[in-house]
């Protein structure tokens, strides 16, 4: 029997669930055998270097296991550790942007005080809106630095869009490992993409854990911001379960994320319709699909993730596509992470550590795939060699899906390049098409009728509940709440008069001081980083930069410059050229991430990963503007 309690047997089950690249590193970094340096990559194993693998680490386990947690490696030994567990050559701006993911830090990415502490004025407070993912992360942030914030949340518990979307088999579509937030270390999970229920589980528990939930004001949904210029503060009109309230607040952070506002398309004569129409933000908790015709419109990722749970209820399932979209699949999706793998997070030294660094590591060198290659394109290539060979990989796997249905595959094929929309996970969708009580429609919709939808061609589905999967008006950031800013400029007037909405490095307007935003507009990274969850750690600490400036400086406000704003944001409209999405080839026409009216991207950010990730860690203090209270406003 090993320390732990388990047998020989028990741990080499776990090393056949365990990912072997995560092991090396941890045993490598537990022993420093040099063997385990010259091995390669998992993938690249020979079945005698796996199974050798797996036995030194069984040996080792049954005499160290422990749940000791390894310290951070200095920067040359994590350096190399890196390196190892990639096979690449990092470079420093790589590293710079990569180091934290590996979490040995209790706080990975958010900021503390270096040196003594300012004092903190008594009337200093931030005002959090939002309890998803990154308003709690905010909300921790504001915790380590000991400054005094409350969160209002309009709903009953944390959660964001994870409390209105509670559609049949919701779950994440990027693996649970890179979906956590990377200081809370002893969750486990239990299955490897977490359905929505533990999702809302998990954040309910880091919110209480962290000391969030204390300082929650569930119910709460803001109606109006207003700046102050005399006093400096934002005031804050609150409908609460008591009636409306006014708050104050030193510092405005919006958490409201860019899901919150679902899309609902006015089909002519919806109001004829004699069923239920439901959209998945909206699922009714007492909805039984059984024995009823129902049809699913919209293939984005909602859409994709449902169907195959209504067709295994409903007697027959329509199926509306309006654009086709590239789907893959994802190893281990619906699958349970096995007790032996968190026996190994448990009781493995450095095993959790680099587990979740491999999984992320796929998304570290993804930048090639959303920019177009000229030369490349000049000798008769679609967008570059990565992109195309995707894009081969993924029509194979459609074909393989759908048995080689060509009636399917015909309708189903996207005419534009991969990952230049939203990457969609399969969940069944195109095994679900070829049931015989499936039927796909790419007909558009004309209208609805009495008895069900009506298509151009005239046929009419009759139908018990249409699901509109029209996804959210992604757009409307900030929406419904309105924000008075100095002079009484509303931002969503600000933007409608110019070109959409816009903000520097995403989370700051020039004109509404003290107010920042998570999730702004072209905040989202296009590629080459960490997984979401990671990037609302990393935007919240950059706001922590912001209030410890303040505070060391004695400022009462700070705001992004004019003059900042606009060159920021002239510099990532010529950025955003070399993307896919902003081609025709790149679907341009139907893309979420664009803002066609404008013709400019909307949601992504367009710079490497790294890049943009620097811009929060280093800021560029001379873009914004410090001011004591007896300043006047420039």
């Amino acid at each position: 029997m090993g320390q732990a309690g388990v047998d020989r047997d028990y741990i080499r089950k776990a090393m056949d669930a365990a990912d072997l690249n995560a092991v090396r590193m941890a045993l490598y970094q537990n022993t420093g055998d040099p063997a385990l340096a010259a091995l390669p990559q998992a993938q690249n194993m020979s079945d005698e270097q796996r199974n050798s693998l797996k036995q030194q680490a069984v040996d080792w386990l049954e005499a160290n296991a422990s749940t000791t947690r390894l310290p951070e490696p200095d920067d040359a030994e994590l350096r190399k550790l890196m390196s190892m567990a990639t096979a690449e050559d990092l470079g420093q701006l790589e590293f710079e942007a990569r180091r934290e993911q590996t979490a040995f830090k209790d706080y990975p990415f958010l900021v503390q005080w270096d040196g003594d502490k300012p004092e903190i004025p008594s009337d200093f407070r931030v005002v959090i809106v939002g309890s998803g993912f990154s308003g709690v992360v905010m909300a921790v942030q504001c915790q380590l630095l000991g400054i005094p914030y409350v969160v209002i949340e309009k709903g009953d518990e944390p959660g964001g869009t994870w409390n209105i979307n509670r559609y049949p088999d919701v779950r994440v579509d990027t693996i649970s490992l890179t979906y956590e937030l990377s200081f809370e270390k002893d969750w486990r999970w239990k299955e490897y993409f977490g359905r929505g229920e533990e999702v809302r589980e998990y954040l309910n528990h880091v919110s209480r854990k962290f000391g969030v939930y204390d300082n929650t004001r569930f119910g709460h949904a803001l109606t109006r911001a207003s700046f102050d210029e005399a006093s400096g503060k934002w005031l804050l009109d609150v409908d609460t379960p008591d009636g409306p309230e006014r708050m104050e607040a030193s510092v405005l952070v919006t958490a409201t994320g860019l899901f919150a506002n679902p899309k609902i398309v006015e089909f002519e004569g919806r109001d004829l319709f004699r069923g239920q129409i439901v959209h998945p933000a909206r699922w009714p908790e007492d909805l039984s699909l059984k024995g009823k015709r129902v049809a699913v419109i919209g293939n984005g990722s909602t859409g994709i993730q449902m169907v195959g749970a209504i067709a295994e209820q409903a007697e027959h399932t329509c199926v509306f596509q309006r654009t086709p979209q590239w789907i893959a699949p994802r190893d281990k999706y619906g699958q349970p992470m096995e007790p032996e793998v968190h026996w190994l997070m448990d009781n493995f030294p450095g095993y959790w550590n680099w587990a979740r660094y491999m999984a992320g590591a796929p998304l570290f060198d993804t930048h090639a795939l959303v920019c177009t290659d000229p030369e490349w394109q000049a000798k008769g290539g679609k967008v570059n060699p990565v992109s195309d060979a995707m894009r081969g990989d993924l029509a194979a796997y459609i074909e393989r899906e759908t048995g080689g249905d060509r009636s399917i595959i015909d309708r189903v094929l996207p005419d534009y390049a991969p990952m230049s929309r939203r990457p969609v996970v399969d969940n069944g969708w195109y095994r679900a098409l070829t049931r015989d009580d499936c039927e796909l429609v790419t007909d558009p919709i004309a209208r609805f009728s009495e008895n069900g939808i009506v298509t151009a061609d005239g046929t009419e589905h009759p139908l018990d509940v249409v699901v509109t999967a029209t996804g959210f008006e992604v757009v409307k950031y900030l929406w419904p709440a309105q924000f008075y800013g100095r002079g009484g400029l509303e931002v969503h007037d600000m933007w409608e008069a110019a070109d959409g909405p816009r903000a520097w490095i995403g989370a700051m307007v020039p004109g509404f001081p003290n107010m920042f935003m998570l999730y702004g507009p072209n905040s989202q990274p296009v590629s080459s980083g960490p997984a979401q969850s990671t990037w609302f750690t990393i935007w919240s600490a950059f706001i922590g930069r912001c209030l410890m400036k303040m505070l060391r400086e004695g400022a009462s406000t700070i705001e992004v410059t004019r003059e900042a704003y606009e060159a920021y944001n002239k510099a990532l409209d010529v950025e955003s050229r070399n993307l896919v999405a902003m081609t025709k080839e790149g679907g341009i026409e139907k893309n979420y991430y664009v803002n066609n009216e404008h013709g400019r991207l909307q949601v992504n950010s367009p710079w490497y990963g790294p890049v943009f990730q620097k811009m929060f860690a280093e800021p560029d203090w001379d873009a914004v503007e410090l001011r004591k209270e007896s300043q006047p406003a420039t």
